[in-house]
């Protein structure tokens, strides 16, 4: 049996619990007995008997079974609320089981006490249940049985247990309360005054809340409408142009083509049709014109008839009127247009189920990508419970999912399950778990290759980076650039075969070779490490031994200068300086180097902040065995190309899988395969200022180029260790590589070629932007049939015997690779040329003729 909370009263308990109880709820909007028991620290029967008395102030409503009474007071009211309370304070709650002195005693024997009137008969046992002085089940009150299961209402003192009393019936009637819940309810509302009064003052609130939104919301709605009524007659406009001129374009193609043919006669009726085309065209055009006169004068008529007197001298009525008119009929428009047109070729399946997921490609608006997204998460079991924040980028959907069960690790778990009804790419959803709201996470849905157009590492001034500020080597897939904190930040990046690796350390050593204040050594026990960058490089080591004594000197340098730092003016760390720089050690393939070579670089983590001695280390795998726990935790950045799904525990830390950092769902390059259509150099960068799992791309950096950039470099003067660092460390001062002593990597050079080629290179190109196609991302492509003659009559001094054939040998001489079957808008596939290819291949000779004069003037 459970008693009555007895603890005597504090300084607390000397107000009014009524009060107390009625500020908990109101404010709470939680009418629980429950709640009450737990926050006000009272027993079972005193918060019922002070849910019965706010119920009695029309604070809460009547009792609903085992649910929260319903609140009647707003939290906005509570104040007033409070004031009326003190002003007339409430009657203290009746408890019932407790005397006077403290005691523990029958309920029965309290409503006695209460009122010695109550005759309480007695309790005839032989009866059965129901019958009238029969036996009562007590369990059959439900506010009488406390939370625990156990009876509140006959609680025996510890000293004497006093006799059994009758009740009355009116109290005792079995499943009373049963019955009147059966009897027809009058609402809530108008149950009393107060109720009523409280909805008439939420009535005005909502109503003030509504108008005051539409007003300040007003702007924005106003300017989604004329955004879209410009959007459709924009489009009508353009269609319009191209019917107009559609004719005339197809007689300049055939035109262009009787002069490459010298047919006179062609040209002579081409040139007639011509003239009368540009005739009809102006009829249309004036036509359109007159026509869109007549209907807006009409209308503005129409406004200023029916529009009252007093607006009439003011023209702007009429005119506003009418342009508001315009901008409604196109916004309609433009909402029933959408609504029906198809998308990309395909139409959108309306007659799916209201749960049916369809691909997010179908999706012409962010509410259709949030229906989208709610479908398909529904139908793999994800409970959603609000679908936010939908953003359109240039690759894709950016879209934010609240669960109202779970965890963001079961979308983790499912993204390629849901790739498929999506419409997406293989490892293209991406999930990022929030860490401030577990219920959120963004959904990034990758349509398209978000690093397209991504150029090389960007030239610089050789000489002209610094250390102490951080260096650019890698772009986000939200156009976000990366920059590397390379002062005494120690960096590890792991990467599988075919991942970018090398490329990746080839940019950071490039940057790192571009600053006056740092000097780069370069380590690699089973490759080429960093020969791309020539001399640029002011120590290398491949051979075990000759790996040791870098590294040993290294670690001599960083405990010189950190024992000396504040004797030689540095302060707490070492400040690097032309005269003064700092060191980086370059180190690939840690797995094969020695033991010692190992215990070395870990020594050199202890003391190299502070020295500003920093270790880049590249990595094939990233597992205990190859890279050792030590690692992987003392460095600052990491950096993971495609790997392997165990590598990401020990290099992102347990769990990170589970919050989005999946570098394994990142596809390396096979032999053979088209760099665009893998993820070589794309990486996932925790550190250094990246904390979200969004993919990077390292920028690319061809070995001839970054040997170029290294012999210019080293032609400036790399940076010398300052002599009493060397001292101090005893270390002999390195001989700096010379440009002679670093040849050029052996790789295919480009073709530079000569100013007519490129002439015809920049014609052909000029051709295809004039009577090509351009496709959806942008790249112009033509027929060789067209350009020839487009070309023939542009320029008829240089290419005017030209004919289809001698284009082709023409453009397959300088490099142009000439497509067998290319489809430009709705022609059907014929010979063709892609214009991107010939832009590359027009960039690249410039690059070659470039590096072939700096070779020359050095």
């Amino acid at each position: 049996m459970t008693e009555i909370d007895e603890r005597p009263a504090t300084n607390g308990q000397a107000r009014n619990k009524v009060i107390d109880a009625a500020e908990l709820v109101v404010s709470t909007q939680f009418g629980s007995t429950s709640m009450l028991q737990r926050k006000m620290r009272v027993g079972f029967a005193e918060a019922c008997a002070l849910m019965d008395r706010l119920h009695d102030l029309d604070i809460v409503g009547p009792s609903d079974g085992s649910k929260a009474r319903k609140v009647l007071v707003k939290t906005w009211d509570l104040p007033d609320f409070l004031e009326r309370l003190a002003v007339e304070p409430p009657a203290p709650a009746d408890l019932p089981g407790k005397s006077i002195d403290g005691n523990v005693f029958l309920l029965a024997e309290h409503r006695v006490a209460a009122d010695p009137a109550v005759t309480i008969p007695a309790v005839d046992f032989t009866k059965p249940d129901g019958d009238e002085g029969g036996v009562y089940d007590q369990y059959a009150d439900e506010d009488l049985v406390d939370d625990d299961g156990e009876d509140d209402e006959v609680l025996v003192d510890d000293d004497e247990a006093p006799a059994p009393a009758a009740v009355t019936a009116e109290d005792w009637e079995p499943d009373f309360r049963e019955r009147l819940r059966e009897l027809p309810q009058v609402p809530a509302t108008f149950r009393s005054k107060a109720a009523f009064a409280q909805s008439v003052r939420d009535l005005g609130n909502d109503t003030r809340h509504g108008v005051f939104h539409a007003v300040s919301h007003s702007p924005k709605y106003a300017g989604r409408e004329v955004k879209r009524a410009a959007k459709f007659y924009g489009r009508g406009v353009g269609l319009t142009a191209q019917w107009v001129y559609a004719r005339e374009h197809k007689l300049l193609v055939q035109q262009a083509w009787a002069a490459k043919q010298k047919n006179a006669a062609l040209i002579m009726s081409t040139t007639k049709a011509m003239y009368k085309e540009r005739g009809r065209r102006a009829v249309k055009a004036a036509g359109l014109g007159l026509a869109a006169a007549v209907v807006t004068a009409i209308e503005f008529g129409a406004i200023w008839y029916f529009s009252p007197e007093w607006m009439r001298p003011f023209a702007w009525g009429p005119a506003l009127a009418t342009a508001m008119t315009l901008v409604g009929i196109g916004a309609v428009a433009d909402r029933v247009r959408t609504r029906v047109a198809p998308v990309d070729g395909e139409a959108y399946e309306a007659d799916v189920a209201d749960d049916d997921p369809f691909p997010i490609a179908d999706a012409r608006s962010r509410a259709e990508a949030v229906d989208c997204i709610r479908r398909t998460l529904t139908a793999n079991g994800i409970a959603v419970g609000a679908v936010v924040k939908p953003h359109r980028h240039r690759w894709g959907w950016e879209i934010t999912v609240r669960q109202k069960a779970g965890t963001p690790a079961e979308i983790v778990s499912k993204a390629g399950a849901m790739e498929t009804p999506l419409g997406l790419g293989v490892d293209r959803l991406l999930v990022q778990p929030h860490k401030e709201v577990r219920s959120d996470s963004t959904l990034r849905l990758v349509m398209k290759n978000p690093f397209a157009g991504m150029g090389e590492l960007e030239k610089v001034k050789p000489g002209s980076l610094t250390i102490t500020e951080p260096l650019l080597i890698a772009r986000r897939m939200d156009a976000e650039p990366f920059l590397l904190p390379a002062l005494g930040s120690h960096v590890l990046v792991v990467g599988g075969p075919g991942s970018g690796k090398s490329m990746l350390l080839r940019a950071i050593g490039s940057r790192i070779s571009d600053c006056y204040d740092a000097q780069l050594w370069d380590v690699d026990p089973v490759g080429p490490g960093l020969d791309a960058l020539g001399p640029a490089v002011a120590r290398k080591a491949r051979s075990e031994k000759a790996i040791e004594a870098l590294l040993e000197d290294a670690l001599q340098i960083a405990r010189a200068r950190a024992t000396n730092v504040l004797a030689w003016g540095h302060g707490d760390n070492w400040r690097p300086s032309a005269k003064e720089p700092g060191l980086v050690v370059m180190l690939d393939e840690y797995k094969s180097l020695s033991a010692y070579a190992k215990e070395l670089v870990i020594e050199i983590f202890g003391v190299g902040r502070k020295s500003r001695v920093t270790v880049i280390i590249g990595s094939l795998y990233g597992t205990s065995d190859a890279i050792g726990e030590a690692v992987a935790t003392a460095v600052a950045v990491r950096i993971m190309l495609p790997s392997r799904h165990k590598d990401i525990e020990l290099v992102f830390g347990a769990g990170a899988g589970a919050q989005g950092w999946r570098p394994d769902r990142l596809h390396p390059l096979v032999e053979g395969e088209d760099p665009n259509k893998s993820d070589v150099g794309c990486c996932y960068i925790m550190g250094g200022g990246s904390r979200e799992p969004l993919i990077y791309r390292s920028y690319p950096l061809d070995p001839k180029v970054a040997y170029a950039r290294g012999v210019a470099r080293a032609e400036v003067g790399l940076p010398q260790l300052d002599r009493r660092t060397l001292a101090a460390a005893g270390v002999k001062v390195p001989e700096l590589p010379k440009v002679a002593d670093a040849p050029a990597p052996e790789i295919e050079e480009a073709q530079a070629l000569n100013d007519p080629q490129l002439d015809l290179l920049m014609d052909t190109l000029d051709g295809i932007d004039a009577v090509g196609v351009t496709n959806q991302k942008g790249q112009g492509r033509g027929h060789l049939d067209t350009l020839a003659g487009w070309m023939a009559a542009e320029y008829p001094d240089v290419y005017g015997d030209w004919d289809q054939a001698r284009l082709s040998r023409e453009l397959k001489a300088v490099g142009v690779k000439v497509h067998g079957s290319v489809r430009v808008g709705s022609e059907g596939p014929r010979s063709g040329i892609k214009g991107e290819e010939i832009a590359e291949l027009i960039k690249e000779s410039q690059d070659a003729a470039e590096t072939v004069s700096e070779h020359e003037s050095s």
